[in-house]
């Protein structure tokens, strides 16, 4: 059986723990939660037996035999709970966006990672989604550029848009090389519903990557009908919402199938039991750290009036 920790019993942390709790016979997990509201909260929500989990309430009770640990917090406190951890001998993690909030921050972890001889990977959830790895396939050996739009209202435009390119790079088959083109972005008056230290923001990106293929990104504040993602290559057209749950293909033919986004509350246990086999279609850490630094010197400007290294981005 396999010690999987959790840091953090939030929204998401909570759903993590309920795709484990499937398989009683294969996991043993423990949970990092100071807040004892969350614990009572959504231990009802999930309907978990609080019993079969081992509760933490601060980093040194962690026992140091867990296999794996996902870190379900908001990006605030990631950085010094995944060092602590690294400290405490484990090595294997599966880490939720925004992943860390500096390049100084990546970089250091990076390190620490290749000395412990550790794996991270993020959760980019969207590479396990059967309707994007069948369009991965159907540009497998092109010629020529594809483009990708993704339209949505206030969606978390800096929340979310690490998935949207991390999705494009995956289906290109271009791990590394983006190149952002144009930005106009504003802070959204919304706010965060993370809290005041997080910042939300709105309007378009375009990036490209070295085979220029392109991807465009646009939170329009005024747009009510959900997430939509376009894929045009060539004559080849692939229209998918996130709303609706739908995808349209046009090829040959047009042809409406389901687009199936799985929740956390499934997912998890297929990502973890992948990720200890050494079978994992993630991201690592050191794949995306050059795109988030791509989105600190977008977003940085907005809030600071500059970007650099240190500057921690607050998005989350």
């Amino acid at each position: 059986m396999k010690n999987i920790l959790v840091v953090g019993f939030g929204a998401m942390g909570c759903r993590h723990v309920q795709s484990l709790m499937a398989f009683p016979d294969k996991y043993r997990i423990h949970v990092l939660e100071p807040v004892t509201q969350n614990i009572e909260t959504n231990t009802e929500k999930i309907g978990a037996d609080s019993g079969d989990i081992s509760w933490y309430s601060d980093l040194a009770q962690v026992d140091p035999n867990i296999d794996l640990a996902i870190i379900a917090t908001s990006s605030g406190p990631r950085f010094e709970i995944v060092k602590s951890l690294l400290q405490k001998g484990i090595r294997l993690f599966l880490l939720e966006k925004i992943v860390f909030q500096s390049a100084s921050q990546f970089q250091e972890v990076i390190e620490l990672i290749d000395k412990h001889s550790a794996k991270a990977y993020c959760n980019f959830v969207n590479r396990y989604f059967n309707s994007y790895n069948e369009i991965k396939q159907k540009l497998t050996n092109r010629k020529s550029p594809f483009q990708m739009l993704v339209y949505g209202g206030e969606f978390g435009l800096g929340c979310n848009a690490i998935h949207y390119i991390d999705i494009f790079q995956y289906i290109s088959g271009e791990t590394y090389g983006i190149l952002m083109e144009e930005s106009n972005l504003q802070i959204s008056n919304t706010g965060n519903r993370r809290g005041q230290q997080y910042k939300e923001f709105t309007g378009v990106m375009r990036m490209r990557n070295n085979r220029t293929d392109t991807l465009s990104i646009v939170s329009d504040i005024g747009f009510q009908g959900g997430v939509i993602i376009s894929i045009i290559f060539g004559e080849k057209k692939y229209l998918l919402s996130e709303g609706t749950g739908k995808m349209v293909s046009i090829e040959d033919n047009i042809n409406i199938t389901e687009f199936n986004i799985i929740p956390t509350s499934r997912l998890t246990s297929t990502i973890v039991q992948d990720m200890l086999s050494g079978n994992c279609r993630l991201t690592q850490l050191n794949e995306t750290a050059e795109v988030h630094k791509s989105l600190f010197n977008e977003f940085n400007p907005l809030v600071y009036g500059k970007s650099s290294p240190e500057l921690l981005c607050p998005i989350t």
